[in-house]
């Protein structure tokens, strides 16, 4: 019974000792080829946010010029028309869940952007006040890009645990935290200038970490 009983103790250790070299093994080789999408999505997101601050604030699109976003579906396209031909990883764990972290970050950015943007363009009046101390009159206001910078932040640090890298957990805060906090007082064409801020610290300065670190 006692042979019987250590046996089992040894099988379940050997158990957890073959788990967790899978799901490590799995984070590093996931850590180690993340870079080169960080860095594209970085640069896409920084450069289309300078692009749309630039219209809004210097053309007659105003706000309108928010619709360049739309640029991202054809990066999103082209990335995987690149990588057609490269042989795909087997689907881990890690790789699973990193998806679903990402795909509700992409889902609830989508959804509240798409909402925001029919209210605007029907011209529907939300209940939430900013009162504008100059001219005492209360404007109708939300604050999206703080909300999606957050929501990219929260994403990033979920990301690094998982991945369990350091760079990509305190990146993905002070992207997210400080962003956050410039986006809600920098209303405007200038909100465009914190996102692109916060895609060079938050996906491009990790990225480039990441990459130097493979060398």
């Amino acid at each position: 019974m006692e042979a019987a009983s250590e046996k089992n103790e040894l099988t379940a250790e050997r158990s957890l000792e073959i788990i967790s070299r899978t799901l490590e093994e799995s984070r590093r080789t996931i850590t180690r080829g993340s870079w080169k999408s960080m860095m594209l999505w970085g640069i896409s997101v920084m450069v289309i946010a300078l692009v749309v601050g630039h219209f809004w604030a210097h053309s007659s699109m105003g706000p309108g010029a928010n619709g360049l976003w739309g640029a991202l579906g054809l990066v999103s396209l082209g990335e995987r028309w690149a990588n057609r031909n490269k042989p795909k990883l087997s689907e881990t764990f890690v790789s699973k869940t990193l998806g679903y972290v990402w795909g509700s970050m992409g889902v609830m950015a989508g959804t509240l952007g798409f909402v925001l943007g029919m209210i605007a363009f029907f011209q529907i009046h939300v209940p939430v006040l900013v009162p504008d101390a100059a001219s005492q009159v209360h404007t109708y206001y939300v604050p999206i890009t703080a909300i999606i910078i957050l929501l990219m932040g929260i994403a990033g640090m979920t990301s690094g645990k998982i991945l369990d890298s350091k760079i990509i957990t305190y990146c993905g805060f002070i992207a997210g935290m400080v962003g956050c906090m410039l986006a809600l007082v920098m209303p405007g064409p200038t909100e465009m200038l914190v996102l692109a801020g916060v895609s060079a610290v938050g996906l491009i300065l990790p990225a480039w970490i990441i990459k130097q670190k493979e060398v």
